[in-house]
């Protein structure tokens, strides 16, 4: 069989083999494309609708919460003006249905709604679950006072005085509100293709259904036991007898950590796949003369390649045998002719290229010597750079306060310093200081702009600075002593720059001022929080997002600008300040960074171990995130405890 033949058939066969092929994945493609549209547009509606259900019920819980620390629960009124006072609260809200109080026997003692004063609750509900151990709870159930499903959420209020609890407010809110984030979930034109929205418990005991509400508290999902197992197999999508379900479960929202329910939404396979029938025929219309038009196609292009392509085989066989002078002259002005041009113009600059790279590995040879040297060099060079950063890290540390004295003041104290390069641009300070009777400590955490050499400087020049604002110009308000600190850096960098020169240079830094006679702190920070750990539990004190040496106005512009936060310290209470290297570095499976959440959560995990110990800890965290990775930033965490 000749190349022709050869030709012609392989074209024939590209061309059928290839319109089936597209044929096929084209609807594929389709049917992948509405399968992934609808598993994307479901997903992400039932997730950011079971999402808003539990930010919804952490706010309900959080309202009830908040009432139950209300004053008036610790006043002695009776159960006239209690009523008075839950009538004024469901006013202020219309979302909620009614409020009522209960002392520790169940006994309802008001109610906004005068329902059933006097009388014992039944030990159910909400009040199987409720403890001091979980003071704050939620359930759904059929109201027999109402006549329709309730949602109930429960909160402990405590004496004051002895901390005991002394009753349980309830606030009832009608089942539909709970609702509200399911309603409007659909997929394409919902005149033709219908979903199935279903809310069900851990038990699969119906919450809501959009389709049969008498199903709701009294009937059990029928497909539970493929949603557990869907559940174990962590997959939100699943098919069964033709069947399409996405699911999304509870995640919770803060400190809520939800109540295992599942959104279920179904949908059939025939009204998923109903667009395609139409796009299946415009096709079979489209493929159909194409293929045709191309099967002739392939046989003119076969004939026309041959004759040229055996004489560009021919050259090309004596070019690979060493002859680059074939001739290639082929008076074509197509594509084959241009390709018997270059491969002409190949051989040609192949012949040039042997030549000179015989006189390119002569004069390699001549400049291996002076490479060696300049190595050599470069070498010695990098060597006294070295030296000289490793004896700037001496002088700076030389200026660090040593955590000894520190500990001298306060009952513990911690320090994780861990510079990028040798020399870092973080750096803490504190210093002792006794103004008329009274005794203070004054403790900085600071980040300066810059890495190595530059932000070493500066960090130097912050320390001297905040040495003679503190110890000599006996500033002792934290907002006042970043104000003045900001008036002397710009001072020392910007006073001799061009009008119009760019102020970008500076630190973000917090000041913790601590009374040490009335036990109180001061805080002020620009661009560094300070965060509290008291009875483990995390409060962040937040500072303004700007850069002390780079914020616009007059010193007392700046200081009226700067937030100030009063803190009464609490024995056992623990401070901490932090600049954003640790959170900032990259690492762990995806390459991403640590990041603010994370270092809150180890602030609390660390809550039982002394401060003394928390360094290691953290150190070991951050070489266990950032893997055989490079350290992103210069690394600095304070921590006190008072």
């Amino acid at each position: 069989m000749n190349i022709y033949s050869k030709l012609t058939l392989l074209c024939l066969f590209l061309v059928v083999t290839s319109g089936t092929i597209l044929l096929f994945f084209v609807n594929r493609k389709f049917e992948d494309t509405l399968r992934g549209d609808l598993l994307t547009s479901l997903g992400t509606q039932a997730s950011e609708s079971v999402a808003n259900l539990d930010r919804f019920i952490y706010d309900r819980l959080n309202d009830t919460r908040v009432l139950a620390k209300n004053n008036t629960f610790q006043q002695d009124i009776t159960p006239e003006q209690m009523t008075v006072f839950l009538q004024e609260q469901a006013a202020l809200n219309e979302l909620y249905y009614g409020f009522s109080y209960f002392d520790m026997n169940r006994i309802r003692v008001a109610d906004s709604r005068n329902l059933r004063i006097n009388q014992q609750h039944p030990n159910t509900l909400y009040w199987t679950r409720i403890s001091t151990e979980n003071p704050d709870v939620m359930d759904i159930t059929n109201s027999s006072s109402i006549g329709q499903p309730v949602v109930h959420f429960a909160s402990i209020v405590e004496d004051k005085g002895t901390g005991e609890p002394k009753g349980v407010l309830v606030s009832t809110m009608l089942i539909h509100e709970l609702y509200s984030f399911l309603r409007n979930i659909s997929v394409g034109d919902t005149e033709t293709r219908e979903l199935d929205v279903t809310l069900i418990n851990a038990n699969g005991l119906i919450l809501y259904s959009n389709l049969n509400p008498y199903a709701v508290l009294a009937d059990i999902h029928p497909q539970i036991d493929l949603i557990k197992y869907s559940g174990s197999q962590q997959t939100d999508y699943l098919e069964q007898d033709d069947i399409l379900y996405f699911t999304a479960s509870q995640t919770g929202f803060k400190n809520y950590s939800g109540n295992n329910w599942t959104l279920v939404i179904s949908i059939s396979r025939d009204d998923v796949f109903s667009p395609l029938k139409a796009i299946r025929r415009s096709l079979l219309w489209i493929v159909a003369p194409v293929l045709l038009g191309s099967i002739l196609l392939a046989l003119i292009v076969a004939y026309l390649f041959v004759t040229p392509i055996i004489r560009l085989s021919n050259a090309a066989d004596q070019i690979a045998r060493g002859n680059f002078e074939v001739d290639l002259s082929l008076k074509r002005k197509d594509e084959i002719g241009k390709l018997a041009r270059q491969l002409d113009r190949t051989s040609q600059i192949l012949i040039k290229r042997i030549s000179e790279q015989k006189e390119m590995n002569q004069k390699l040879e001549d400049q291996k010597g002076e490479i060696a040297r300049q190595k050599e060099e470069i070498e010695g060079v990098n060597m006294q750079l070295t030296d000289s950063i490793s004896y700037a890290r001496r002088i700076q540390r030389a200026l660090l306060p040593d955590i000894k004295v520190i500990r001298k003041v306060v009952k513990d104290a911690m320090i994780y310093y861990q510079p990028r390069d040798i020399i870092s641009g973080d750096f803490y300070w504190f210093e002792r200081v006794r103004k008329g009777r009274s005794d203070y400590l004054v403790a900085a955490c600071a980040d300066c702009t810059g890495h190595g050499v530059p932000g070493a400087i500066m960090s130097m020049m912050g320390s001297n600075q905040l040495t003679n604002i503190v110890y000599y110009q006996n500033y002792l308000d934290p907002a006042k002593i970043l104000a003045r600190l900001d008036k002397a850096i710009k001072f020392e960098l910007y006073s001799r720059d061009e009008e119009g020169s760019s102020k970008k240079d500076g630190m973000e830094i917090g000041v913790c001022v601590v009374n040490l006679e009335d036990y109180t702190l001061e805080f002020t920070g620009a661009g560094i929080p300070l965060y509290m750990v008291r009875k483990n539990e995390l409060e962040q004190f937040r500072s303004i997002k700007e850069m002390v040496g780079g914020m616009e106005g007059e010193e007392r512009e700046v200081e009226a600008r700067l937030v100030k936060h009063t803190i009464e310290i609490n024995k056992g209470d623990r401070f901490y300040m932090a600049t954003d290297g640790f959170q900032d570095q990259f690492g762990g499976p995806d390459d991403r960074k640590l990041m603010t959440k994370k270092f809150k959560s180890l602030l609390t995990d660390y809550a039982g171990t002394a401060l003394s110990e928390q360094k290691g800890k953290f150190e070991t965290e951050l070489n266990d995130w950032k893997g055989k990775g490079q350290q992103t930033d210069d690394v600095l965490v304070l921590g006190l405890e008072l």
